[in-house]
């Protein structure tokens, strides 16, 4: 795994001399765009994202991107309880990534400004900052019925566990990490207006932690995550 961390690293950097782009029509100078993601380490809603972009040449712009998402374990799934409620069994810790990268993109295609599309090749690398909380639950400590909130610990009943406590719970005793991460993207942009943004980002990120992050109880910690992802994205150029 880390021989695909190094290789994303070098072909971040490599890979947009190489790109020769065409376009009939003259590019944006500015862009602003927000998006939600959904990648494979994560549920039905990722997390989000905001990406600022200015021109650097007549084919290349460069900006910064910033990412929060929610990183889960692939063994992840959800227990539903006689009363409906839902908990996720052996899960010990929440691990939220938030990614500040410096990114540059390259004109791969651009047809006409209105109702047209836009093909860019988008590269990007920066600092992560892994923010790791406990996964509380509700819990039959006593087995007379009385719940009580509390982190989850390997060795627990699960069959006393009620349901998943509150996100707000532990927030105090958040633990943090500091990482790097990289990635290479296809952005696709849709429109009906110049000035207006919409479209997909989809892409491959990968990302190391100084530490091993514990997600999954019974399960080793690791320090080094893969996603493929999408992004559906709006914004606008200026």
């Amino acid at each position: 795994m880390k021989r695909i961390f190094h290789s994303l690293l070098f072909l971040t950097f490599l890979i947009p001399f190489s790109i020769k782009a065409q376009s009939d029509e003259r590019g944006y100078s500015e862009e602003v765009v927000y998006g939600i993601n959904f990648n494979t380490n994560a549920g039905m809603i990722g997390g989000g994202m905001l990406r600022f972009s200015r021109a650097k040449g007549p084919k290349q712009y460069e900006g910064l991107y910033f990412e929060l998402v929610n990183v889960k374990d692939s063994k992840e799934y959800k227990v539903r309880t006689v009363d409906s409620k839902a908990f996720i069994p052996y899960k010990t810790h929440y691990l939220i990534a938030f990614r500040p990268s410096y990114v540059r993109e390259f004109v791969l295609f651009r047809k006409a400004a209105e109702e047209g599309i836009f093909v860019n090749f988008l590269t990007g690398i920066g600092p992560s900052l892994g923010m790791r909380k406990q996964y509380f639950v509700y819990y039959d400590e006593s087995g007379n019925g009385d719940l009580v909130s509390k982190p989850y610990e390997q060795g627990m009943d699960i069959t006393r566990i009620s349901q998943s406590g509150l996100f707000s719970d532990g927030l105090g005793s958040m633990n943090y990490a500091a990482g790097i991460h990289a990635r290479l993207a296809l952005s696709l942009e849709f429109g009906q207006l110049k000035s207006s943004v919409a479209g997909l980002e989809i892409g491959f990120l990968a990302e190391k932690f100084a530490a091993k992050q514990q997600i999954m109880a019974y399960k080793p910690s690791d320090s080094f995550f893969t996603s493929a992802y999408i992004t559906l994205y709006f914004g606008r150029k200026y």
